[in-house]
């Protein structure tokens, strides 16, 4: 928080992107009993941040008893991750489906409300929602989405429109809920996905709207995966107070891009890294991070992505140690 408020913290914030893919494991529990079960992920959760100690948990909802994402079914099995296994949006008749969401009913906030309970000083509480883009490519199929931006961009407009409530919806519940930052996840919008022209038309424009309703009550945290270099100066332009970068950004260019006055959270390679690397792959990237960002001050330590669950707890550990080693300032 005393990053976010422009002043110097005593070490560099520590927040890796540690999820229900990775957290259930350090209780012994598979992913598809956390995600279903709303104690179980905030148990793997509030766990996870004690075995390593970072400063900040990311506050998962839980996906209740009928697991959907705005209607459409989500299976898990085991230790995979949830997945659509049915779109909901044919056409545009389809566009009144899509419902608002209700994130209290069926103990669905229950790992958010106990972390948040439970974090006092200690850490803070990072609540989760997808962007109204995200939500579109969701609930239309990513493949049929994209082909839209050539066939009705007027379709992928309105779409993207009626998802917005959702959005605004779960990160209302997450703010009442009391958490710290809101991280807006726009997976899809990557200009390793799209083109950054498609970026500026479909995806700006709404996560522009969303961060300014909800950035007036918590810090909110933009998310992009992979490669958002192209578009990272048109992020900086939708009022997000932190930008969370993936691994194949480059640090030193993204700063350049964005100024010196927001933040970036990132952009360790939880793949390359974390879950692939040794210690001393973990060290060097803290190391390499640090060298970069240290002297503006205006950065927070985290894996660009989330963990993988086959990463290499000593791993996940050297990531904390490095952070307290190098990021003195």
């Amino acid at each position: 928080m005393a990053v976010l408020e422009g002043e110097t913290p005593d070490t560099v914030p520590i927040v890796p992107v540690i999820d229900g893919y990775f957290a259930p494991r350090v209780i012994g529990r598979a992913n598809d009993e956390c995600y279903m079960d709303g104690g179980c992920l905030a148990d793997a959760l509030m766990a996870s941040r004690e075995r390593f100690g970072y400063d900040g948990v990311l506050a998962e909802m839980g996906l209740g008893p009928d697991p959907s994402v705005l209607g459409c079914p989500v299976e898990i099995e085991g230790n995979d991750v949830p997945l659509v296994v049915e779109t909901l949006i044919g056409g545009r008749d389809d566009l009144e489906r899509i419902p608002v969401p209700d994130p209290w009913a069926d103990g669905k906030m229950e790992p958010v409300t106990r972390l948040v309970s439970e974090a006092g000083d200690g850490y803070v509480v990072l609540g989760s929602v997808r962007s109204p883009f995200e939500y579109a490519a969701t609930v239309r199929g990513l493949m049929e989405f994209m082909t839209d931006f050539y066939r009705d961009p007027g379709f992928v407009h309105d779409l993207v429109a009626a998802t917005r409530p959702a959005t605004l919806a779960v990160g209302r519940a997450l703010i009442e809920a009391g958490i710290d930052a809101l991280v807006i996840k726009d997976s899809f919008a990557s200009s390793s996905m799209i083109s950054p022209d498609h970026y500026s038309e479909f995806a700006f424009p709404s996560e522009a709207e969303v961060i300014a309703e909800l950035g007036a009550e918590v810090p909110v945290i933009l998310h992009i995966c992979r490669n958002s270099l192209p578009i990272l100066p048109q992020m900086a332009r939708t009022g997000a107070a932190v930008l969370e970068l993936d691994g194949p950004v480059d640090l030193k260019a993204a700063r350049e891009a964005i100024g010196p006055g927001i933040v970036i959270k990132g952009n360790i390679d939880a793949v390359a890294v974390i879950e692939k690397g040794g210690v001393e792959d973990v060290e060097a990237a803290v190391r390499a991070a640090m060298d970069v960002e240290k002297a503006g001050r205006r950065f927070i330590l985290s894996t660009g992505d989330s963990i993988p669950l086959p990463a290499p707890e000593e791993n996940v550990a050297a990531l904390v140690e490095s952070g307290r080693r190098y990021g003195r300032y």
